[in-house]
């Protein structure tokens, strides 16, 4: 965007864009002409009237804005949302389909394709709403969706409707989105109210915005660029400058980041959220970039205040921490098999069971129906893929065969067990990848204990944030991961790890935000255990655990002998 900004401004026509000022500034911002400085109750209708007004010409105007980086920010937002079949999702303000379609396009890849065809005969069918209060942009989204080829898609559902008031029931959404909107309406604490309202437990709310600059320099140009270009391409794009104008005001009196983030926690906790403004993996500055996430989980029922209090008798000050032996409480096994497949905080409290009708819960069934057929003892947790798409629903990785599957549907799942666990000669349907480097899984299953649930998102932001100024991004991969046993010992996390031709699966456990530059310098840096933190490894037994740490202590003063 600054790119655009900077083109614009070398090749601006002075008969069309005003010089700048700074002190007409205020007179923009207080003008009733485009700002709707009317009554409250009036601004919704004259909200319809502009996006009525812009609705054909509003894909063009919003790609020269933005040098069509906007189709990149709701590409984000869609992978920071996790859809998956069966889902059922409320889209709002989003009336010309844009995040609508993004999530059908996701829920329709190859790992959700043949869940979401299972599902089709039962209740749990895919539902994607789109609510929006102006009727001119749902009819523009109707015609692309034909266009896009998903005019027959029953799935997709729109709806004309005010985000203040939304028709749906309470409790009845998986996801909440709204992008580039909330600015618009008129009471914003009433929409995110309604927001909470329908979100199911564990539901996560999702709001995309422009905001502001916040560095000297560039909110100069920022706002010469706001005030006096975009409402001039308005009116040589769309033959309408007022409502671009309105646009751009509305941008600079939608509350900074910090603010609506109050918003999102205030009339009662109405979020249980992480307030700081997050900023994406490749380091991307949302502040400086005008765009503003704010990603909120609904956690079922208003948060107490003295809930969050307690938060601390069940993290790394708990009374118990490090309270017990760790050495020995890992079960011998051979193998451990990791499914990608949603986040955390969709995850079920035993996601592995039969109980379970997706993927996870098939994959169990098949290998407990081949047990006595596997050649080796294996394991199976589920885990969330990073952000940058390494990973996606439906990939598999297997240790310390050191290999990555991908894209393991519902009706792989037989032959997946057959060809690659029972036999063990590699899936003939599959994309094969051999791994390198350390992977590191933390439990952070929060619906199975509250303790992991508090302590691994912690540390997994720890180990990125390590890992990212060691630029140790090509070494090692972090990952949240479903119960691996031993909730008491949380953080509880498992190392994989090649060295010299030997691949190594260690646990630790009573792991803190202070050892992980512990455990990376010495586990994986100099490939040594860290015994005060060992519970045990995989081809151990316990007895064998016990013995091997036996022998590094006696042998060693140091953190711990070679893995």
């Amino acid at each position: 965007m600054m790119m655009m900004m900077m083109a614009l401004l070398r090749s601006g026509s002075s008969k069309i864009l005003p010089r700048y000022q700074p002190s007409i500034l205020p007179r923009f911002l207080h003008s009733h002409a485009t700002s709707f400085g009317f009554k409250q109750d009036e601004k919704s209708k004259l909200v319809v009237n502009v996006f009525s007004t812009v609705a054909s010409t509003y894909d063009l105007m919003n790609d020269l804005i933005s040098t069509s980086l906007h189709r990149l920010w709701k590409d984000r937002l869609v992978s920071l949302l996790h859809p998956f079949a069966g889902m059922k999702h409320l889209d709002v303000a989003g009336g010309k389909g844009d995040v609508a379609f993004r999530v059908l396009e996701r829920m329709n890849s190859v790992s959700n394709k043949a869940l979401q065809e299972r599902l089709a005969d039962t209740e749990e069918v895919t539902k994607i709403f789109v609510c929006d209060i102006n009727p001119n942009m749902l009819n523009v989204g109707k015609k692309r969706a034909i266009e896009r080829g998903f005019g027959e898609d029953r799935s997709l559902h729109w709806v004309e409707g005010d985000a203040e008031a939304l028709s749906f029931a309470d409790g009845s959404m998986d996801g909440y989105t709204i992008a580039f909107r909330i600015r618009n309406v008129t009471h914003i604490e009433k929409a995110l109210s309604e927001a909470y309202r329908v979100l199911k437990r564990g539901g996560r709310f999702l709001c995309l915005e422009l905001s502001h600059v916040e560095l000297p320099v560039f909110k100069q140009i920022y706002d010469y660029y706001s005030f006096s270009i975009i409402p001039a391409m308005g009116e040589l794009v769309a033959g309408d400058r007022a409502s671009y104008q309105y646009l751009v005001e509305s941008i600079r009196r939608f509350p900074n980041q910090p603010f609506l983030a109050t918003l999102l926690v205030i009339s009662g906790d109405i979020f249980s959220a992480e307030q700081d403004v997050q900023t994406d993996d490749a380091g991307w500055s949302h502040k400086r970039k005008d765009l503003l996430w704010n990603i909120a989980e609904h956690s079922g029922s208003a948060s107490k205040k003295s809930e969050i209090n307690n938060d601390a008798d069940f993290m790394f000050q708990r009374s118990e921490f490090g309270q017990e032996p760790l050495v020995g409480t890992v079960q011998m096994y051979g193998r451990h098999v990791f499914l990608c497949h949603k986040c955390p905080d969709l995850w079920p409290s035993h996601i592995e069971t039969t109980e379970c009708s997706q993927l996870p819960g098939l994959l169990s069934v098949a290998l407990k129906a081949r047990k006595e057929d596997l050649k080796r003892r294996t394991c199976l947790t589920i885990y969330q893929g990073e952000d940058d798409m390494d990973s996606m629903d439906g990939d598999v990785m297997i240790f310390p065969d050191m290999i990555k599957y991908k894209g393991l549907t519902q009706g792989d799942v037989d032959n997946f067990v057959d060809e690659v666990l029972v036999k063990e000669s590699g899936w003939s349907f599959g994309e094969v990848e051999t791994l390198s480097g350390s992977y590191v899984f933390v439990c952070a299953h929060g619906s199975r204990d509250r303790r992991c649930g508090l302590c691994g998102p912690v540390l997994v932001r720890k180990f990125r944030e390590e890992i990212k100024s060691g630029d140790l991004h090509d070494q090692v991969s972090v990952h949240p991961c479903s119960h691996i046993g031993g909730h008491k010992f949380a953080g509880n996390v498992i190392i994989f790890s090649k060295k010299d031709d030997k691949v190594t699966g260690d646990w630790y456990g009573y792991v803190s935000p202070d050892d992980v530059p512990t455990i990376l310098e010495q586990h994986i840096g100099k490939g040594r255990i860290v015994d005060r933190l060992w519970r045990g490894s995989m081809g151990l037994s316990k007895e064998e655990q016990k013995k091997a740490q036996l022998l590094r202590l006696q042998g060693s003063n140091t953190v711990g002998d070679k893995v």
